[in-house]
């Protein structure tokens, strides 16, 4: 079984990488175009979207690691 903090902690670095992803495309946007008829031309509203459902989904992981944090606190102090 899979905890917590080791799925929030999973869910933040896929979040991480989509941001670089995502960023690194803007980024070199005069350089990312493709060639004529390829069919995969940068869209600047597609990415924005996705970056900040990357930080939607980040913020929310981040959230559940120091939920999982409290609980497990909470254990603790109960078992001591």
């Amino acid at each position: 079984m899979i905890s917590a903090m080791q799925s929030a902690l999973d869910g933040m670095q896929a979040a991480g990488t989509q941001i670089d992803t995502t960023a690194a495309r803007i980024a070199n946007y005069p350089f990312a175009m493709p060639p004529a008829n390829s069919g995969d031309a940068l869209d600047l509203s597609t990415d924005m979207v996705n970056l900040l459902q990357a930080s939607d989904n980040f913020a929310a992981d981040t959230k559940t690691a120091q939920v999982a944090d409290q609980m497990q606190q909470s254990t603790i102090s109960m078992l001591a």
